[in-house]
């Protein structure tokens, strides 16, 4: 396994391995029976299939970092102490901020009366069962899973070899090509009318890629942080149900913002002090 490990980016193609060998492997199998994503047998298949980042980034921690590796991401997953408070409402509010502002300003401009559909919301909110029932669906489904893998593992091993830049980028085209096989599957996005739009939803993750990055680099590499942060993007969008000119303008906030980003905190390492991460094996 160490002769293994030697070859040139062994550690970032056996993480993908498990991320889109593991996860496209299981999708598959719903897509090809033309099973609908959230019915049995179907859902077992996706909860299954979900869970490749998560063994990708817990598998190849304990094969590259070995114990030091895994307590190291085991820490990283569960304790808050690691984000200074600043980095917490970056993780919290980010983007309910922007999606508020981008309603705003489609309502300013006239583009739409209605810049987000609270219906669903009201139906949760008026169970709070319900409400804590659904988010702790959206938490488990996507933010937990991809987060041990994307920032946990491939994140850091990215950064080893180049800027931060550069690297969000790399894990962002991950990212998204990991969910592709979601858009040929029966009923997957039924919940949100249909599922996004191609162009606007890869930008949207490239882009979103940076500010995980920026947020993981400012918050000693709390996979937590990053958890939040996922959580918040996901139950933001789902909760609120924006229009799709809410969310156009909201895609170019987020152009705009990760420029700023960039320029104030640097592409190199996205920290102002310019240090870069370093891993404890």
């Amino acid at each position: 396994m160490n002769r293994l490990l030697d070859r040139p980016n062994a550690d970032l193609w056996g993480f993908l391995l498990f991320s889109h060998g593991w996860s496209w492997f299981f999708w598959g199998i719903v897509v090809a029976a033309g099973w609908e994503a959230f019915a049995y047998p179907g859902v077992i298949f996706l909860i299954l299939g979900g869970t490749g980042p998560l063994l990708g980034g817990v598998v190849m921690s304990g094969l590259v970092g070995g114990r030091t590796g895994l307590r190291d991401l085991g820490r990283r997953i569960v304790d808050p102490r690691l984000v200074p408070a600043r980095w917490w409402l970056v993780a919290i509010l980010f983007v309910p901020t922007l999606t508020a502002l981008a309603a705003a300003l489609v309502v300013a401009f006239g583009l739409s009366s209605q810049p987000v559909d609270l219906a669903g919301a009201r139906v949760l909110l008026a169970s709070p069962t319900a409400l804590l029932a659904y988010a702790a669906f959206v938490l488990v489904l996507g933010p937990i899973p991809e987060e041990i893998g994307w920032r946990g593992f491939l994140l850091d091993r990215c950064q080893q070899r180049w800027s931060a830049l550069v690297s969000s980028l790399l894990v962002g085209v991950a990212w998204l090509t990991w969910h592709l096989p979601l858009f040929a599957m029966v009923g997957y996005f039924a919940a949100a009318g249909g599922p996004p739009e191609p162009f606007g939803f890869a930008i949207g993750i490239v882009v979103a890629s940076v500010f995980y990055t920026w947020l993981y680099n400012n918050a000693s590499r709390s996979v937590l942080a990053a958890i939040v942060f996922h959580f918040s993007q996901n139950f933001t969008g789902q909760f609120f149900d924006p229009a799709a000119e809410t969310r156009t303008v909201q895609s170019l906030l987020f152009v705009v913002v990760a420029v700023v980003v960039l320029v104030g905190w640097g592409s190199k390492t996205l920290r102002r002090d310019g240090k870069r991460t370093e891993l404890p094996y």
